[in-house]
């Protein structure tokens, strides 16, 4: 026998919910029925079963992508006219990620019992970030619910773009540095002690450039452990600093921002998330200072975070947006012409949307060319790190050989 959730109401209209076991939804039906109350809805509870059994194992972890994946479906669904409770209750047989699975459960069973769905969201901050929850109350409030859906989707994927690009840029970088500072640590720890316990036995003048590799070598070895207790130490209580302390926080945000070539990218970042987001925002009838609000909020960086929250209570006194974005010296002219021209013609939506896209062309060109600028000199560095070290170790045996062949 399957097990079903349940929603009816009793004689004072009384919403009443339960869970039963039976063999299939007529059975709970009737059996309610039965009982002199009314059915509002019923449901099967047989996802849970299916993970349990081993049949469908779910992530513990939750992916951007598994997001997207939940907007698309929603608006698709929503917009084939499938009612809420049905599309997530579909939604929990499709979704691969656990923490998504168990939030997409709460809501529905929050909406069973007469929660609205922005509200059900808001319940589940962890997951559902503010814009959600807005965008949603919106949609709710229009009708356009599917379309609202269908925004955050497209609003995810471009985040989910722009990130996967610029993790995959990375890739063959970090590997290189993981390599480079592997083959140091194998030469100064196990390659070159062994050198110097064969240049022992000769009565030789060791080269500057030996000796000083030697030196190193025997200072790694005594105090490698040292230095990685000190360095996992010094990187914990900065992590802590930054979590925990609003000066650490403004200190890292302020140094991204001032990273040579990194900084530009990191700037190009935040004015497309700004930009995309008030877009996404406005065509869902959000008002603008509520979405100055959320987007603020959800920037990623402390120093804008408080410049557009200062830009906010000066749009509320009836100044011009653009002017105050100006006026920050946190905006490029490029950004705040367009946004005047918004004001202008009216069209804030359109101009926001094209910032975005301009500035994710942007990135994706930078990434390309920071990627292509940074393989060559990380080959070219380590190249010349480890070829130093071998050229060290032989000088001895070179001096060795010609000083044999003089006698």
């Amino acid at each position: 026998m399957a097990k079903f959730r349940y929603s009816a109401r009793d004689k004072d209209s009384k919403l009443v919910h339960g869970i039963t076991e039976a063999n299939d939804k007529d059975d709970v039906i009737t059996s309610i029925q039965s009982k002199g109350l009314v059915v509002v809805s019923v449901s099967a509870i047989a996802q849970k079963t299916k993970a349990k059994s081993g049949v469908k194992k779910l992530r513990r972890s939750l992916k951007p992508e598994d997001l997207a994946f939940f907007c698309r479906q929603m608006a698709t669904l929503l917009n084939a006219g499938v009612t809420l409770l049905r599309s997530l209750s579909i939604m929990l047989k499709e979704t691969a990620s656990r923490p998504l699975y168990e939030a997409i459960d709460k809501i529905r069973t929050d909406i069973e019992e007469g929660c609205s769905l922005h509200d059900a969201l808001a319940k589940n901050k962890k997951i559902f970030q503010p814009l959600w929850v807005s965008m949603v109350e919106a949609g709710e409030a229009s009708g356009q619910l599917s379309a609202t859906f269908d925004h955050l989707a497209v609003y995810l994927e471009r985040a989910g773009s722009v990130m996967r690009k610029v993790k995959g840029a990375m890739v063959y970088p970090v590997i290189l540095l993981v390599v480079c500072v592997a083959a140091i640590l194998i030469f100064t720890l196990k390659i070159i002690p062994m050198f110097g316990d064969i240049y022992k036995g000769f009565n030789i003048e060791l080269p500057a450039l030996t000796m000083a590799v030697m030196q190193f070598s025997k200072f790694m070895q005594r105090y490698i452990i040292f230095m990685l207790i000190i360095t996992g130490g010094v990187f914990y209580a900065a992590k802590v600093y930054v979590n925990k302390t609003l000066a650490g926080r403004i200190m890292l945000d302020s140094f991204k921002l001032k990273i040579p070539l990194m900084g530009v990218l990191a700037q190009s970042s935040i004015i497309e998330r700004f930009a995309h987001g008030l877009a996404v925002l406005i065509k869902s009838g959000i008002p603008i200072l509520t979405g100055l609000d959320i987007i603020g909020k959800s920037c990623g960086n402390k120093i804008y975070e408080d410049a557009i929250a200062g830009i906010r209570d000066d749009v509320r006194t009836g100044k011009s947006l653009s002017g105050l974005l100006d006026a920050s010296g946190l905006f490029p002219s490029i950004v705040t012409q367009m946004i005047n021209v918004g004001e202008e013609t009216g069209r804030l939506s359109e101009m926001f949307d094209r910032v975005a896209t301009y500035y994710q062309e942007r990135m994706d060109t930078m990434v390309d060319r920071l990627t292509a600028a940074f393989e060559p000199l990380l080959l070219i560095f380590m190249g010349a790190t480890v070829g130093t070290l071998v050229v060290a170790m032989y000088l001895p045996i070179f001096k060795i050989a010609t000083g044999g062949a003089g006698q």
